[in-house]
């Protein structure tokens, strides 16, 4: 894999890396026992949870136990991080449930959210994951812009001339991987303090692998803002779709409309049935008819697109039946599963990227180091 480059590279890299998921999930001392008692770690106390919502010292209750995280919540006035920056004021009421003026059980903090109780302990995690980002932001710009990060964008470029200049390409790129292993590893830390637990099921591509890479795509290669930007999007997408999830079972929910009509356009896929805004026509219609288009208007990919997707479905209807429908839609109710629904969106938004803008939303720009003025020393 030395030899491989960019996105072949990363290809391999995230197969390898799903080699060993899979291993790890036919190891048997990894599925024997409970989730609390075998693989998982909700048994351990969450770090920094007593400090969170206790603050610094030991609390006692009036029996003289020592207070835990959960009872230190509710108490009013402990002086935790938890509390200054989520509780509101609390005035003092008098024996009638009026409020005394000017006087405060206790008073917000200038920095206070507000919320009107104590910050919820994810909050700790936000923190950190900002912090984080920061330094890690910072890191990478410093290391792109020392010698040794041109020479990555060198063997980037051309591996044959950073050779003959004397670098060693492959101790360079794995320098380089060991660097984003150690991110990586950084943020699976984080991501697994959040879950509180963790199984191998979590690294799954369609959860995790695929949509770093996605990102990376999208957002553009080279460039960290590209890459914010790039998981912005993506996260923002697994939002939409984890709510479009719910919305499928109530109608009360948000983007309800929206989920029905994902599942309408699914069932005209595989049952050919009318669609709201297309009625009467089938899907290998539908492709048969872009064909056309695209020989209308000489069009070649469009003519490419109609003749692939008029030839797979016809060769699915001949193939299969309403026994195979049946059977695979238990119930009568064809329903689309949302996180295939959202890989194929991901993946169109992948070579919608890669056809019309392969640099990404935010291209890297190419910066020459300033030269050294007349008399400058070194």
């Amino acid at each position: 894999t030395a030899r491989l480059r960019m996105d072949y590279f990363a290809i391999v890299t995230i197969s390898l890396g799903e080699i060993v998921r899979v291993l790890l999930m036919g190891e048997p001392l990894l599925r024997a026992g409970s989730w609390g008692s075998s693989i998982g770690i909700s048994r351990y106390k969450l770090p920094l949870q007593d400090w969170w919502f206790c603050g610094g010292g030991e609390h006692l209750s009036e029996a003289g136990v020592l207070l835990s995280s959960d009872e230190c919540r509710d108490v009013v006035g402990i002086g935790s991080p938890a509390e200054k920056l989520g509780r509101s004021d609390i005035p003092v009421l008098d024996q009638s449930g009026e409020i005394v003026s000017n006087e405060f059980l206790y008073e917000a903090t200038w920095y206070s959210m507000e919320l009107g109780q104590p910050a919820p302990y994810m909050m700790v995690l936000a923190i950190i994951g900002v912090v984080s980002l920061i330094m890690i932001w910072w890191l990478l710009e410093t290391l792109l812009k020392s010698p040794w990060g041109r020479i990555l964008r060198s063997i980037r470029e051309d591996e044959e001339v950073a050779q003959h200049h004397g670098h060693d390409v492959l101790t360079h790129k794995a320098a380089s991987l060991a660097l984003g292993a150690a991110i990586a590893a950084f943020a699976g830390a984080l991501w697994a303090w959040k879950l509180t637990g963790f199984q191998p099921s979590f690294m799954a591509p369609a959860k995790s692998t695929f949509l770093v890479w996605a990102a990376f795509i999208v957002g553009g290669a080279a460039n960290n803002k590209g890459m914010v930007v790039g998981a912005f999007i993506i996260v923002l997408m697994e939002f939409v779709f984890n709510v479009l999830v719910a919305g499928q079972g109530s109608s009360d929910l948000p983007l309800h409309e929206t989920a029905a009509k994902i599942d309408q356009l699914f069932e005209w896929l595989v049952t050919g049935s009318d669609l709201w805004f297309w009625p009467h026509v089938s899907p290998t219609e539908t492709f048969l008819l872009l064909a056309a288009l695209g020989l209308l208007i000489n069009k070649s990919a469009l003519v490419e697109m109609g003749i692939s997707g008029a030839a797979v479905f016809m060769v699915t209807y001949l193939l299969m039946g309403e026994r195979s429908i049946d059977e695979s839609f238990i119930g009568g109710s064809i329903l689309a599963n949302m996180a295939y629904v959202k890989v194929f969106l991901i993946g169109c938004l992948i070579l919608f990227s890669l056809k019309y803008n392969a640099k990404g939303i935010l291209p890297e720009v190419p910066v020459r180091p300033p030269r050294p003025m007349e008399g400058d020393e070194g």
